[in-house]
């Protein structure tokens, strides 16, 4: 095997198992976390380890609606751990824009 040929194997075989380590989304029916998932809607995303997800979500109540039609079928749950990490600010350009609206409002 050539030497590139092992290199992209080697990535495309961390990428792969970096995927597979991945928080499940704490919406999902097959990892509804409720406490999690409210948290997830409200802060339109959720945390992956300690990488921020961003995620546009519906209204809670469609998430718990989903999962109890999973359970009902037979699905099972594994639910999402809660997991914490830092949350983007919204809105803004960084520290910069953030000086910039706290002089605006001035």
């Amino acid at each position: 095997m050539k030497k590139s040929a092992q290199v992209t194997l080697t990535v495309l075989a961390a990428v792969g198992a970096a995927r597979a380590q991945q928080a499940p989304n704490p919406c999902g029916p097959n990892s509804f976390n409720p406490a999690a998932c409210q948290a997830a809607v409200k802060l339109h995303g959720y945390c992956d380890g300690a990488t921020w997800v961003p995620q546009q979500f519906q209204k809670y109540p469609y998430y718990a609606g989903l999962n109890q039609a999973y359970t009902a079928a037979g699905g099972v749950v594994t639910a999402a751990p809660a997991l914490t990490c830092r949350v983007p600010r919204r809105g803004g350009f960084g520290a910069i824009g953030a000086a910039i609206h706290r002089h605006a409002g001035s």
